[in-house]
């Protein structure tokens, strides 16, 4: 597993079905309603995730000059890294191919099932034991950093960036560990399926060491002190010890000591019940069918889009769909345009809109 999950040159195998008996196949409704709760669980956290790391690239792009040489930088850079492989890894879209190639119902009448091979499956299990590696290597980062720049801040050096960038850190930090869960939760369902996939009889199958379970991550894991501190404190603490075992009796005082003065009680006034001041955002009910109707119409929806995207993802009607899979559906819109496939363009996009929005 060590060097499986850092595997670069993994190749995909190709989509090939196989007819299995319908007593020696997997649980197929299993499978998809475990494949379905992940997606369900995972999107609206992921949106967060990708925000995050995009924060934290712009701000290791604008302090690379400064920060080039130093220990915790090196690890900011490192973080921006593994981020930027799991848009390479891209998990979402390789379950959803893997979905696809399932069948939607199993009948009790049918004597035969046609599934996925199991070199499909491992790719998929694999893809998912990659995942999970990266979220333990962007922890492992997140928490090198934080331990510099606090260090920085004890020190009153680049308080206002040290604060930001370990604001962005912490929540790296604590959604690598939600998304990574939810992983893991789906490796340890998938994982006891695998013997029930079948084998192609002409296809070179590689036997891959897969672990039977892995472990979460722990959440709540706090920042532990460098032994320097861990040190300097124990020689501090025995300091005290020594002092006060030669000091055979307690020392009494000899004036009497003075009586604070009360401060006066400040005046804060009444406080007063204001409405809030966030605007109520109504859902918005968009037709497919008759927003995007021709090429012109959607033309003027893609550009509307990208502006209100810009100005905030959240009230945006495309808020579901991540920014590179935004960026694709309107590059290959483009194409088709430019191939003079107008139907083809149409047809594609309104079935990337339908699926991603409904």
């Amino acid at each position: 597993m060590c060097d499986l999950w850092n595997d670069f040159e993994l190749k995909k195998p190709p989509q090939v079905t196989l007819k299995v008996p319908n007593k020696k196949a997997p649980n197929v409704q299993r499978l998809q309603s475990a494949i379905y709760q992940y997606f369900r669980r995972h999107r609206p956290q992921e949106t967060e995730f990708a925000e995050a790391a995009a924060l934290l690239g712009r701000l290791m792009g604008r302090r690379k000059s400064s920060f080039r040489s130093m220990i915790g930088f090196r690890a900011v850079k490192k973080c921006n890294t593994a981020t930027c492989r799991l848009l390479r890894i891209d998990i979402t879209r390789e379950l959803e191919l893997f979905q696809g190639s399932l069948p939607d119902f199993n009948l009790n009448s049918a004597k035969t099932l046609e599934l996925p091979t199991r070199n499909s499956f491992d790719y998929v299990l694999i893809r998912l034991l990659n995942v999970h590696g990266v979220y333990q290597r962007i922890r492992e980062c997140c928490k090198q950093a934080a331990e510099y720049f606090t260090k920085m801040m004890r020190n009153n050096f680049f308080m206002e960036t040290s604060t930001l960038l370990l604001a962005v850190l912490a929540k790296l930090y604590s959604l690598s560990a939600l998304l990574d869960s939810k992983c893991v939760e789906l490796y340890n369902q998938m994982q006891p399926m695998r013997t029930k996939f079948p084998l192609a009889e002409r296809s070179t199958h590689h036997e891959f060491d897969l672990p039977e379970k892995i472990e979460r991550l722990q959440d709540n894991q706090p920042l532990e002190i460098p032994k320097t501190e861990e040190t300097l404190v124990s020689l501090v603490k025995k300091s005290d010890d020594t002092t006060v075992k030669q000091t055979p009796q307690s020392l009494t005082a000899t004036h009497s000591i003075k009586k604070l003065k009360m401060h006066q009680r400040i005046d804060l006034g009444v406080e007063v019940s204001r409405e809030s001041v966030t605007k109520k955002v109504h859902c918005k009910t968009f037709n497919v069918e008759r927003e995007l109707a021709t090429v012109d119409a959607t033309k003027c929806f893609i550009e509307t889009e990208n502006v209100s995207r810009k100005q905030s993802l959240k009230q945006s009607i495309t808020k579901n769909i991540l920014p590179h899979e935004w960026i694709g559906a309107t590059r290959l819109f483009q194409r088709k345009l430019l191939a003079n496939d107008d139907k083809k363009a149409l047809s594609i996009f309104k079935k990337f809109i339908m699926t991603k929005i409904s």
